[in-house]
């Protein structure tokens, strides 16, 4: 009787040992594929989900299946953005405390800590320690956090790369560069640079075909893949191929004012902003549509015209992407779309010798203008229309510059479809796509920084209600400066944007920054003003009290 009772008892506990393994089995099998797509310069109103008259069906459908983030936080530029995208650290700490670019002509930036304008040694990319934990993983597109031997994608942790490793450049196969210090753009495929495109190239095709063989690849793979497709869409210079310059010919002949109401318009009915809210004055620096001459509308309604038939051109090539992920993987497949920061409405010709180089270089009749050869880019009009409703645009730390639309899906229905409306920030992403994964950061490695950033899983999946609660996050960017502590957002922009002062909004209630309640409740600024100088010494973070950034209009 004993023996059988043993026996039982026995079988029993081998039958839950078996159990246990073969669950741990299947659980480290199911761990999911992860895709991450970056647009580059896209506005927050850019999408159709977030009130534009631009066609993104791929996206709208990825939204509607999926998570869409309306309070979604970026770096005003795209170096700082990607630097604290694939670390989850801050870019003051992690290298990119400025556009790389940017040293060159603010030189005492130079030897800097954080700033040495590609990944320091500080920080580990996520991606790394994903390809450490058994993941292939894959980058196409821009890279733009260093060209350094030792720097490069396929040293960060991609076992295969084919990109730009630049900020910008044509979309075609000429790679003319965006600056005359830079005028031939650099494009690698893994660890070698090319000398040559095909001649087909178009940036937004061959990113995506390059990263669907990648993607084939892995077929032949039992491990899960990441995949990082970095668009340089609607980065300018503006540029798509002929068929597609006349797409939205005709759609914008009422102007920038008319476009940036419509969508605030629109915003509202779809609950992306409260019933009540008000649209913010535009620019500055922004004509009424009414005072420009015919000539120069001309010009500029084909500049937007570009901007949106590069978007939707984006989209279409996305929809490759997810067409290919729910016809053919059949493991659990996260997309994560985002943008790198708000459109880009600076004077691109006053950049550094832009005045000169690009007549001097590029063909911008109008006939050619999206061209092959030509060299356009949005301007501050359309810039503020596509970041609607919110202040200024890309490089600023105003609502326009950092706020960012964001969309995650799950092929298995791992997030219920929904608008959420908390707090997230580029940082949260490397820790979140660590806990969807099971990765664990390298934690007895004490010379690395750990993440800034927090895992929003609990958030995304209903378990709380938000990320952050009530500690504060920081910016910091070309001298300009916010803080977010709870429902109140502190912003200081230099003159000749701002005033110089802090400035206080009830972002719960005042997402476009409309009203600044500044001296109402004064002793919040206090507050946030010091949470703000803690962040910058707890950053190492170079304090200027003036404006310090490009293409400024006087």
């Amino acid at each position: 009787m004993l023996v059988q009772k043993t026996k039982h008892l026995l079988k029993i506990y081998l039958s839950i040992l078996f159990s246990v393994v073969i669950c741990s089995v299947a659980m480290s099998d199911e761990r999911p594929n992860i895709i991450l797509i970056v647009a580059d310069d896209l506005g927050y109103s850019d999408l159709g989900v977030y009130g534009s008259e631009i066609k993104t069906p791929n996206l709208d459908k990825l939204s509607k299946n999926g998570i869409q983030l309306t309070n979604y936080y970026t770096a005003p530029t795209c170096g700082p953005t990607r630097a604290m995208l694939l670390t989850g650290v801050d870019n003051h700490m992690a290298g990119l405390g400025t556009n790389s670019a940017a040293l060159r002509r603010l030189p005492e930036l130079r030897g800097r800590p954080g700033y040495e304008g590609y990944l320091n040694d500080s920080v580990i990319p996520f991606p790394k320690m994903l390809n450490q934990a058994g993941y292939d993983t894959f980058m196409t597109g821009k890279w733009h956090l260093g060209k350094k031997q030792g720097k490069l994608p396929t040293d960060q942790g991609f076992d295969k790369y084919f990109g730009i490793l630049d900020g910008g450049g044509s979309h075609f196969s000429d790679a003319s560069g965006t600056f005359s210090g830079t005028p031939v753009a650099e494009y690698y495929e893994d660890g070698k640079k090319l000398n040559k495109l095909s001649e087909d190239f178009y940036s937004s095709k061959d990113y995506t075909i390059k990263m669907l063989d990648y993607i084939n690849t892995n077929d032949n793979s039992k491990n899960p893949f990441f995949a990082y497709l970095a668009y340089t869409a609607p980065h300018w210079p503006l540029h798509v191929p002929d068929e597609w310059i006349d797409k939205y010919k005709g759609i914008y002949d009422g102007g920038w004012n008319e476009i940036r109401k419509s969508r605030f318009s629109r915003q509202k009915t779809l609950g992306i902003l409260p019933k009540d809210s008000e649209l913010p004055p535009m620019n500055r620096v922004v004509k009424k549509w009414g005072e420009i001459s015919i000539h120069q509308k001309k010009i500029e309604l084909k500049r937007i015209e570009l901007h949106a038939a590069m978007i939707e051109l984006m989209d279409f090539y996305i929809g490759q992407i997810i067409e290919h992920v729910e016809k053919e993987l059949k493991r659990e497949t996260v997309i994560i779309f985002v943008s790198d920061n708000g459109a880009e409405g600076n004077a691109i010709d006053k950049m550094g010798q832009n005045e000169f180089w690009i007549p001097a270089t590029f063909d911008n009749r109008l006939s050619n203008m999206g061209k092959e050869g030509s060299y356009v880019w949005l301007g501050a009009g359309w810039a503020q229309a596509t970041v609607s409703p919110y202040k200024i645009y890309k490089s600023y730390t105003s609502q326009g510059g950092i706020k960012s639309p964001a969309i995650l899906y799950s092929s298995k229905s791992r997030f219920k479809p929904q608008v959420k409306n908390s707090v997230m920030t580029v940082m949260d992403i490397a820790p979140t796509i660590l806990e969807i994964t099971n990765t664990n950061f390298p934690a007895n490695n004490k010379s690395l920084i750990p993440f800034t950033g927090r895992s929003a899983l609990d958030f995304l999946t209903d378990k709380v209600s938000n990320i952050h609660g009530d500690n504060p996050i920081g910016w910091e960017l070309y001298g300009n400066r916010a803080l977010i502590k709870g429902k109140y957002k502190a912003v200081l922009t230099w003159p000749p944007e701002g005033s110089g002062k802090w400035e206080l909004f009830d972002i719960e209630k005042d997402p476009a920054e409309f009203n600044d309640i500044s001296t109402v409740i004064p002793e919040v600024v206090e507050k946030l003003k010091k949470d703000w100088d803690d962040y910058a010494s707890g950053n190492g973070i170079a304090i200027f009290e003036k404006d310090i950034g490009y293409g400024r209009y006087p």
